[in-house]
């Protein structure tokens, strides 16, 4: 099998390669186990709970690039930044 030398990078800002890629497809189609895997549910997670509602900001085009920058630094998504910021205040 040839190397595979792309690297991608996970929306966390963690870098992964087609090596990799190759290592999961092979491990589900053993029938991975990883106990860390629970079941699926449809839809998006609700990482603050149920009654966790959507709220808009805008920003210009140097705001949401520091916004995005902080959060990949931080390996966390920029609303996962945003609830960090105000559970903070």
């Amino acid at each position: 099998m040839a190397e595979h030398t792309t690297e991608y990078t996970d929306v966390n800002g963690t870098p992964f390669t087609e090596a990799d890629i190759e290592r999961w497809a092979a491990e589900t189609e053993q029938g991975y186990a990883g106990k860390h895997l629970g079941p699926s549910a449809p839809g998006r997670p609700i990482s603050v709970g149920a009654q966790a509602k959507p709220f808009t900001l805008r920003l210009d085009a140097a705001r949401r690039a520091k916004l995005d920058d902080a959060a990949q630094a931080r390996h966390i998504t920029p609303s996962q930044l945003m609830r960090d910021l105000i559970d903070a205040l």
